[in-house]
């Protein structure tokens, strides 16, 4: 399992080059599209991840498949990364770098659980309360949970929210088992 915290720290580093550059939004872009293009191809996973190819050829290919479709910044980063063998990281280094990037622009990440799918409309109004609330612009990520039986169950950041049937039945049934019958 890959180290949170190395991932952050290279994050952390790209993030604040891409502050001071302006460039937050195109920087993370442009390790998207690397990230896809190599989860894309098996091929690309397995050479970047191979330990005896050198370091040097890795960040040839990276140059010549990305050269065009990157910024230099960006590139000099992938090859950061290259030189520190971190590629593994890079997928868990864009995560972090997107969540920095979205605290920066004061938007919150949520999921929105519940039993069957919900229609838009109202996934958009509990995102606007949810921003209302918050004082962030929140997004939800709505995902059907059958088990749940009604309800919704909302996760934003560790908070969790549970409106749901199944909660409710749980919580109905272990206030069963603590009454005393006289």
């Amino acid at each position: 399992m890959l180290n949170k915290s190395v991932a952050r720290r290279y994050a952390e580093a790209f993030f604040s080059i891409a502050r001071e550059a302006g460039k937050v939004d195109e920087y993370q872009q442009e390790l998207e599209l690397v990230v896809r293009t190599v989860d894309e191809s098996e091929l690309l996973q397995e050479y970047f991840a191979h330990l005896l190819i050198p370091a040097k050829e890795k960040k040839e290919v990276a140059n010549k498949i990305f050269s065009g479709d990157i910024s230099q910044a960006t590139l000099n980063f992938i090859s950061i990364i290259i030189d520190k063998k971190r590629e593994a990281y890079l997928a868990l280094i864009t995560e972090q770098y997107t969540e920095m990037a979205d605290e920066q622009r004061n938007i919150l990440k949520a999921e929105m659980y519940s039993a069957r799918e919900i229609p838009e409309s109202d996934v958009q109004d509990l995102a606007e309360k949810l921003s209302a609330s918050t004082g962030k612009t929140v997004q939800l990520k709505p995902m059907v949970d059958p088990s749940l039986l009604g309800g919704i169950k909302v996760r934003i950041g560790d908070q969790i929210v549970d409106a749901t049937v199944a909660k409710k039945l749980e919580m109905l049934k272990n206030a069963m088992k603590q009454a005393k019958i006289s």
